[in-house]
């Protein structure tokens, strides 16, 4: 470990989770830098301060938990305890910060004012684009976010579709950096003879998609619906216990959640279009259906799934449309060399820079820039 090189990594998360940062701490702990994460422990899981996996990790908010009405009050909270802590950080504490997401980007582009200490805007998703923040903050929010961008010394968005910024100089800045996927292999003992499998990993939500996944489930008691990751909305969980055909894993490290897509015929990506940054999804997902040669299976709605059809890696359909949703699982089912062809053609894909090495490459130079 290079301990002159120290990077600060804040979010508004617990670092346990948000499959980013289940990558990216690793990542940057393999290739030598001294990695300290300040985060939100936003169940009350974790003690102040902890060491895991070669990061120091500093929760520096607590409580108030996920998509719920209290977080209008939360938010501006912890944008205010971010600042306190990163206005007190000295000159030359850490050689550079990376703050994901605007929540976090924001106190420091105030706080670097006293810290003097250059800072990445790391955008996973865009504030603005959400669909639950209220009408009336959103030119406010825009107007922020400008700001921030103009502090930031580099930005990082996931796709081509989220550089926002109209300024050509201040476009300079912006990296396009791919969710690429972590190489993993097929476990040694496969379970074999398995159901026709359709695997969900990530935030397992209903605006993912994950109830219409379930309604057709009801009407396909003879797949397999594997899921692995974290559940926030108690009715969803209820539905997912009350089914037979579901094969629930809960949350898993991201190379084990990897080894699933093994495991299934197609991954399902779905994002409800009412939010424009769903729209704009640049999924984790894609990527791991790539690596490990399954088609994907996206909604119409997302500007992306045009890419997926055009490289012949996946098939897509309406949103909501839960026949239709049907129909096309069927017709994966009954067209398996067609479906494996689409798998090869994603992973030749992959192969061409897609993965997360190529990623963690370009993070590198970014950081040491």
């Amino acid at each position: 470990m290079n301990d002159d090189f120290k990077i600060l990594i804040i979010a508004s998360h617990s670092g346990k989770g948000l499959v980013h940062i289940d990558k990216l701490l690793p990542g940057l702990v393999k290739l030598g830098y001294n990695i300290t994460f300040y985060g939100w422990d936003r169940h009350k899981e974790f003690p102040k301060c902890f060491h895991r996996d070669g990061v120091e990790h500093k929760m520096i908010f607590t409580g108030w938990g996920f998509a719920n009405k209290w977080l209008v009050f939360a938010l501006p909270l912890y944008i205010i305890k971010a600042f306190l802590e990163l206005a007190k950080l000295k000159k030359g504490q850490f050689r550079v910060i990376m703050a994901i997401d605007f929540d976090s980007a924001l106190p420091q582009s105030f706080a670097c004012l006293f810290n003097k200490i250059p800072f990445i805007y790391n955008v996973r998703d865009n504030f603005a684009m959400r669909t639950t923040l209220p009408k009336s903050l959103k030119p406010i929010i825009t107007r922020l976010d400008r700001f921030v961008m103009r502090k930031a010394k580099n930005i990082i968005v996931p796709d081509e579709n989220r550089i926002t910024s109209l300024d050509d100089k201040e476009k300079e800045k912006f990296h396009v950096i791919y969710n690429g996927a972590i190489e993993v292999f097929p476990p040694d003992h496969m379970t074999k003879n398995l159901p026709f499998t359709i695997y969900a990993m990530g935030y397992l939500m209903k605006t993912r998609g994950i109830s219409l996944l379930l309604e057709a489930g009801k009407r396909l008691l003879d797949i397999r619906i594997l899921l692995a990751g974290i559940i926030h909305e108690a009715d969803l969980d209820a539905s997912i216990k009350d089914l037979p055909n579901i094969d629930y894993r809960g949350w898993l490290q991201p190379e084990d959640a990897l080894r699933l897509c093994f495991e299934s015929d197609i991954i399902f990506t779905f994002y409800d279009p009412v939010s424009e940054i769903n729209r704009k999804a640049a999924s984790n997902k894609w990527f791991d259906a790539m690596m490990a040669r399954k088609p994907i299976l996206v909604n119409e709605e997302v500007e992306r799934s045009s890419w997926i059809m055009d490289q012949d890696m996946g098939y897509c359909c309406k949103y909501g449309d839960v026949e239709a949703l049907v129909q096309t699982i069927q017709h994966v089912r009954s067209n398996p060399e067609e479906a494996a062809q689409k798998g090869i053609n994603g992973r030749k894909l992959y192969e061409k820079g897609y993965s997360w090495e190529s990623s963690l490459k370009q993070i590198d130079r970014i950081i040491r820039s």
